[in-house]
């Protein structure tokens, strides 16, 4: 599974020379708008006649926007048809395998490899590297048990 997200990501980012996740969205046409959700809710994506849409928590703060429309951009590449439940806070480690697939594409989008080699270099906790990206540590502890 990690080895096919990491593929899509690298071709989305080598074609769009990009791999800000706004920024695609906008390649690809996807509607990105922020509402006030319920506080344990940091957004969800949904597919409506051929409509993408992601919809992000307006109360969060801007890491947590950014790794939500990640995780939300995955949902619409990885599974474009399928409208998504809301992603809580509480739930961030999920077993369902959409969940798992999206959080994956979202942590590849924004810690490729290569980049993730250099932050544990230069970081010497996860709490920094959290800090610094914006990735729940749990999501960059499934990073770390994935390179091993």
């Amino acid at each position: 599974m990690t080895n096919y997200i990491k593929q899509r990501v690298k071709k989305l980012t080598k074609k769009f020379k990009t791999n800000n996740p706004y920024d695609l969205a906008n390649l690809l046409n996807i509607n990105v708008l922020e509402w006030n959700l319920h506080k344990d809710i940091m957004g969800f994506y949904k597919y409506e006649k051929k409509t993408k849409w992601i919809v992000l928590n307006g109360n969060s703060n801007e890491k947590e926007k950014y790794f939500t429309c990640s995780h939300e951009l995955g949902h619409s590449v990885l599974h474009e048809r399928f409208n998504t439940p809301h992603l809580r806070r509480d739930t961030m480690f999920s077993i369902n395998k959409l969940e798992r697939e999206a959080n994956a594409f979202a942590i590849e989008l924004m810690l490729p490899d290569d980049v993730w080699n250099e932050y544990l270099t230069n970081y010497r906790s996860l709490t920094d590297l959290e800090r610094v990206t914006g990735i729940p540590q749990n999501l960059l502890i499934a990073k770390l048990n994935q390179m091993e």
